[in-house]
């Protein structure tokens, strides 16, 4: 009984807070939404009330031969003639208002679900599966759930009002038959929300595979894939993944559906069999004498009615109940605590700053609990060019992510001119970093946009973005094209598709055109770019790290030669620390690395 009631408050609790997303997402649209529902609600017992009263005016006629007067025939005909034609007139409205209901509805709740997400300042949440699973599953799901809760809410309320109406009808003739067939309806209700609760959570503890379907589907139907997918023959592999995600999900979903329709049909003869009574008593009523024609007609079609909008009802109750379900999860991502915490309003970020970056002790541990980093101590210098060197998985990039507080460490401390990074305002220091990361973005945008992404800025100043421009040296890609920086990019939106390094550059360029940045990161600046490109990039890269403090993360060893410090990274440790000629003459792993790499490309000391 306890679970119950737990299960019924969080159920009405979900369904509570659900009503006020309706009404903020479309107040005007919610109220004519009310009102046509409403009389639509309520023309189904008109018609039958008035036909009632046709049917009593004509046997009355007939019996006693008189002749049926226009002044009592038109009215009543015109009467049932208007609630018909008034029925059909607000179907198609009701679509109309349902639909643009809906489209505010989903973008309204899209639009709380990014804000939420935005609201994560940090990376944990994104890296942590379980939720990944949840977000994927609300995000898939936003285009229709929230439409089948407006679609159940407003056939309920419809179903109810006449189911209310009809039961006003009936009363007078027999007040218990409306009871019964209730009472034989309750069942079916119970047990169809109960199954639909299960296939929910089936399906939500399912989202894994479920998302293996869709990201199969996506290797086999974008052109990422279409190379190597053809060259290797890979796509029986792949659909052969496919179904097997398809069937582990499938089978568990398939069983509980079966299920639930059968005991729904079962529970569905009981109340068949309630009507058949109520029929039947009416039919005994009638032979009686004690039920006018009128009457066993009103009878007869509110009784359909009645089951009609009952069965309606309970059908919709079930969707209901699974949209609610949604609804709960949706809320409970919305409620879900913020894991990074954040000082509001924060301390302000030193400008300049003038002792420097001090990471005195630092460990971090990946959520999953791998060790990235342990016990890493350096200082970076106001206007020092920094490069972090090591082999794949030394933890290079996690010392950048820590830098822009994507994570905290697990341990230690970061110091910006001796305060806690984590005690400034994180807005202010992110503006403060301009960087380019390893895995880019590559926007569906314009050029001049993908460029402003770095500094809003931008959009307005045509002098900032042809700084970023002639910075990352991309003068001639964007004079190339006849609309210059208004040129849209990407294929999803039929826009102009760059190579690697053309697009590598435009990040770059998105770094630069925040010009006021202390703090300038590149973490492998230069992956995709030709030799060619390389070269002129580095040759140009003390003009680039002008006044910003410069960390460069690289394999290329070619390219740290200019820093001032070069720090070498090893699983996850910080193993030397010094220029290229101090770190040569040590003999360590610097000069491991380098002497490989001058074998192999040739380059000299």
């Amino acid at each position: 009984m306890n679970d119950f009631r737990v299960w019924f408050a969080d159920y009405a609790n979900a369904l509570f807070r659900s009503l006020p997303l309706l009404w903020q997402a479309a107040p005007r649209e919610m109220i004519f939404l009310i009102a046509v529902t409403l009389l639509q609600g309520i023309l189904p017992a008109i018609s039958v009330w008035i036909t009632k009263l046709v049917v009593d005016t004509v046997a009355v006629a007939l019996t006693s031969g008189r002749e049926l007067g226009y002044a009592v025939l038109i009215p009543l005909v015109l009467g049932w003639v208007g609630a018909l034609l008034l029925e059909s007139l607000l179907y198609p409205w009701i679509l109309a208002l349902q639909g643009n209901l809906n489209d505010k509805l989903t973008a309204h709740i899209s639009l709380l679900l990014m804000r939420k997400a935005d609201n994560f300042a940090d990376l944990s949440r994104f890296e942590d599966s379980l939720f990944y699973d949840e977000l994927q599953l609300l995000q898939q799901q936003v285009a229709y759930k929230p439409l089948g809760l407006l679609e159940n809410l407003v056939e309920l309320s419809r179903s109810f009002v006449t189911l209310i109406v009809i039961v006003g009808l009936l009363v007078p003739l027999a007040f218990w038959i409306p009871l019964v067939i209730a009472i034989a309806t309750i069942p079916q209700i119970v047990v169809s929300s109960q199954y639909g609760k299960a296939i929910w959570l089936t399906l939500f503890e399912n989202s894994p595979q479920a998302r293996r379907m869709e990201y199969y589907t996506s290797l086999m139907l974008t052109d990422s894939y279409a190379k190597e997918i053809r060259l290797f023959q890979l796509s029986s592999f792949f659909i052969e993944r496919y179904l097997q995600a398809f069937q582990s999900l499938h089978q568990t979903m398939r069983y509980l559906r079966g299920k639930q329709a059968f005991w729904s049909s079962t529970l569905a003869i009981l109340s068949t069999l309630g009507n058949g009574f109520a029929f039947y008593w009416v039919v005994r009523q009638a032979f009686r004498g004690n039920f006018s024609p009128g009457s066993v007609l009103l009878f007869v079609q509110s009784l359909t009615y009645f089951q009609n909008n009952l069965e309606r009802f309970v059908a919709n109750w079930v969707e209901l109940f699974e949209n609610i379900l949604y609804m709960q999860q949706f809320f409970n991502f919305l409620d879900s605590p913020i894991p990074m915490q954040i000082s509001i309003p924060g301390e302000k970020v030193p400008m300049p700053i003038r002792s420097g970056i001090l990471f005195e002790k630092v460990d971090f541990y990946y959520p999953d609990n791998r060790l990235a980093l342990q016990d890493i101590s350096f200082t970076i210098y106001p206007g020092q060019t920094v490069a972090i060197v090591g082999e794949n998985g030394a933890g290079k990039t996690t010392l950048v992510k820590l830098l822009t507080r994507l994570y905290d460490p697990t341990q230690g401390c970061i110091l910006v001119d001796g305060i806690d990074l984590r005690n400034l305002n994180l807005q202010q220091w992110r503006q403060q970093i301009a960087g380019v990361f390893q895995d880019f973005g590559h926007y569906a945008l314009t050029l001049g946009e993908n460029i402003a992404l770095g500094n809003l800025a931008a959009l307005e100043s045509p002098d900032i973005l042809r700084y970023a421009i002639e910075k990352a040296d991309i003068t001639t890609l964007v004079d190339h094209f006849p609309t210059r920086e208004d040129t849209p990019l990407g294929k999803q939106f039929g826009g102009t598709e760059l190579s690697g390094g053309q697009w590598q550059k435009l990040a770059l360029a998105r770094a630069f055109v925040r010009r006021e940045a202390q703090i300038l990161l590149l973490d492998e600046p230069t992956a995709a770019l030709d030799p060619r490109s390389e070269y002129d990039l580095y040759r140009r890269f003390i003009e680039l790290a002008e006044g910003k403090t410069t960390i460069l993360i690289t394999h290329r060893l070619a390219s740290v030669r200019m820093a001032d410090r070069i720090l070498v990274m090893k699983a996850g440790h910080l193993i030397e620390d010094g220029t290229h000629q101090e770190l040569l003459q040590l003999g360590g792993e610097y000069t491991t690395l380098w002497n490989m790499q001058a074998q192999h490309y040739g380059i000299s000391e």
